[in-house]
């Protein structure tokens, strides 16, 4: 679980695609761990932040499989959930990414998902992708560290 000790560290917290989607889709190695973090995020233990890009990526597969209803309860989740601030891709965060993804060879959604956590604000950021850890000025918790 998010401690409250890590919650108490950090005000904005960056929620990286990958811990949605083990969610919704009940992962089986990681679905459990990425519930606790979406629990502890709508108990309000700490601000959450995700990019408008999440919106993107959350809903390709509702649609490859004629889901729109299920696109659209994931556009509804993510615009109105508890403690979450959906973050707009803005010119400025490209900028940031293209500079990320160039220093760091990140693939260009880590690059936006990255440059909109520290133009937010957030010091931690949970996701699954181990490259992260390299990444200075923002601390990473993998959800394999979480997983059972």
């Amino acid at each position: 679980m998010v401690s409250s000790p890590i919650a108490r560290r950090h005000q904005r917290v960056l929620i990286d695609t990958s811990v949605w989607i083990y969610h919704f889709e009940e992962h089986s190695t990681f679905g459990e761990a990425a519930g606790r973090v979406i629990e502890e995020l709508e108990a309000g233990r700490f601000r959450g932040i995700a990019s408008e890009l999440t919106l993107l990526e959350i809903i390709v597969k509702p649609l490859q499989l004629g889901r729109q209803d299920a696109a659209d309860d994931y556009e509804t989740l993510l615009s109105y959930f508890p403690n979450l601030d959906l973050i707009p891709i803005s010119r400025a965060i490209l900028l940031d990414a293209a500079g990320l993804r160039a220093r760091h060879r990140l693939r260009t959604p880590d690059a936006i998902q990255l440059a909109t956590a520290f133009s937010s604000g957030a010091t931690l950021a949970i996701t699954n992708d181990e490259a992260w850890a390299h990444i200075a000025g923002i601390e990473t918790l993998l959800l394999s560290d979480l997983a059972d």
